[in-house]
């Protein structure tokens, strides 16, 4: 890892926030009505990437809910593990580090 890499503190910051920020960003409302138009353009069953998906709550879970194959990218190991258990119909990964 190299300390001067703002990719890194990045990474830590949200691998140790994880728990936190979902409490204050992942309610399943502040972003409804942007799933709902989002749901309304993609087609049945249609593949999705979701680059910054954090925890997957609430939007690839959503989207996985209504049938679609979601793929979900994030800098935060620790996001990416907790979208795993927490929106088990989806793929999580985490680039790796350098």
């Amino acid at each position: 890892m190299n300390p001067e890499d703002p990719k890194d503190s990045v990474r830590r910051g949200y691998d140790l926030l994880s728990v936190q920020y979902e409490r204050a960003f992942g309610s399943e409302t502040k972003y409804g009505s942007w799933i709902e138009d989002l749901l309304g353009r993609l087609p049945d069953a249609g593949a999705v990437l979701d680059v910054g998906c954090g925890t997957g709550v609430p939007v690839a879970r959503s989207l996985a809910a209504a049938g679609h194959r979601v793929t979900g990218v994030d800098i935060s190991g620790v996001q990416v593990q907790r979208a795993r258990e927490l929106v088990p119909g989806a793929g999580f990964e985490a680039p790796p580090h350098r």
